[in-house]
């Protein structure tokens, strides 16, 4: 038994140092280890920055399609708007005048037709500038002119502040106190001229309908605006989580 044990010693002598070695299977377990972290790290990153990237696309759709949406609304309103007055080359007066938004039956049921001429004095139909006199008549206490709520060009003014507006009860009452060429209006659209016609508000006019389309189209033009700026925010951000999804 003392032979063989000394002649294993002698042959694990000849052997080489494994203190070194060991040293380096230690090393190499600690780098395998550490790896095998950074790839659990590295695939939980990467399934993060994907559902990031899926997550930033459902905004920006829903964004693209109310920028869509608008968009079309307004493609539709400016078909039917058109521009200018028929058979002339001047705007009809519809068209270069801005009117409060809910005053659009308001001003049609008070001008009607009239606002689809230009002014254009070779028109077979238009208006031309009347000064005011210094004797025109003061509108009945209680209405509120309608040169108020309405942004018009000159030709117009006098026009306006003969037409008052009234509540839809009161109008009635003050029609006997209007004086001559006056009249008064509700902003449903009812109409009580100073001769004693009467017009009842029933369907929308075409020039009331023509108002509230352009109120409504620059109101998109507004929204549009708005939702192009949310659609670039979150294509920003989209781009961003892309970018982070391929450095994954």
């Amino acid at each position: 038994i003392e032979r063989e044990q000394a002649g294993l010693d002698a042959e694990i002598a000849r052997l080489p140092v494994l203190t070194g070695l060991e040293a380096e299977v230690a090393a190499a377990e600690a780098a395998l280890a550490g790896a095998e972290a950074a790839v659990g790290t590295a695939e939980r990153r990467q399934a993060g920055a994907r559902e990031a990237e899926a997550t930033a696309r459902v905004p920006l759709a829903e964004a693209e399609r109310s920028l869509a949406a608008a968009e079309t609304e307004a493609r539709t309103l400016t078909r039917l708007l058109g521009s200018g007055a028929a058979g002339t080359g001047r705007p009809a007066m519809l068209d270069s005048l801005t009117v409060g938004r809910g005053f659009e039956a308001a001003l049609a049921a008070a001008f009607g037709d009239a606002l689809d001429a230009s002014d254009d004095l070779a028109a077979a139909a238009h208006w031309r500038a009347v000064p005011p006199a210094a004797d025109d008549p003061q509108l009945p206490a209680g209405a509120m002119p309608l040169a108020d709520k309405v942004e018009a060009p000159a030709l117009l003014a006098r026009a306006l502040r003969q037409v008052g507006i009234v509540a839809r009860a009161e109008g009635p009452a003050l029609q006997a106190r209007l004086a001559p060429g006056q009249s008064l209006v509700s902003r449903e659209g009812d109409l009580w001229r100073w001769d004693g016609f009467v017009a009842t508000a029933e369907a929308p006019t075409a020039a009331a309908q023509r108002l509230a389309n352009r109120n409504r189209l620059a109101e998109l033009e507004e929204e549009a605006a708005a939702r192009r700026a949310a659609v670039a925010a979150q294509r920003l951000v989209l781009d961003a989580a892309a970018a982070e999804a391929r450095a994954a």
